[in-house]
């Protein structure tokens, strides 16, 4: 089965950029814009899995989960995996909580154990909003982008993250759809 590690985030976010979405389906850019229900903060894409591994992500993850949880502040935007190679556009935290990058960092090294590949990126606390279809302009990107951040300006997209979710990610014809396979709570201060 093909699954990943998430962080949910509120309808409401959900619901702001997906308006943010809909303004810029009008434009003329190749961009597939990711479904409103499945927005999310990965932690870690574990690809294809076990039944055992399955099992074994599952303990780690309620073992991870024992700390507290933490503020997220989505105030950013970027692409990967640059500006004039953009395959991605995301937004994100630019100042990412300690606690964030730990839980992600202690899945990577606890999970490496079972098999499943460490990734070779440093972490980046992002949320995909569009995958970029064919390669666009650079002036074309940058209108989508200076469209995103104006849209942006002055919103508070603030949540607490007192979760992680282990989803399961079916492709098919109209994209993916995701399954929520366990949740673990984090410890409440």
């Amino acid at each position: 089965m093909r699954a990943f590690i998430a962080i949910e985030i509120p309808d409401e976010i959900k619901d702001s950029l997906s308006r943010i979405q809909e303004k810029l389906k009008a434009e003329p850019f190749k961009v597939s814009w990711v479904k409103p229900q499945n927005l999310h903060l990965t932690l870690k894409f574990l690809g294809d899995i076990s039944l055992g591994q399955l099992s074994e992500t599952k303990q780690i993850i309620s073992g991870i989960t024992k700390t507290s949880g933490f503020g997220i502040k989505l105030n950013t935007l970027g692409v990967f995996p640059d500006m004039a190679e953009a395959r991605i556009i995301w937004v994100g935290d630019d100042q990412p909580p300690l606690e964030l990058k730990e839980l992600a960092e202690q899945l990577e090294i606890r999970l490496s154990v079972s098999g499943i590949p460490r990734q070779q990126r440093p972490f980046n606390a992002h949320i995909t909003i569009g995958r970029i279809k064919n390669r666009l302009l650079l002036s074309d990107l940058q209108k989508v982008t200076d469209k995103i951040k104006k849209d942006m300006e002055g919103t508070s997209w603030k949540f607490n993250c007192s979760k992680v979710t282990l989803f399961e990610s079916k492709l098919g014809p109209g994209g993916p759809t995701y399954t929520v396979l366990d949740q673990f709570n984090l410890k409440i201060n």
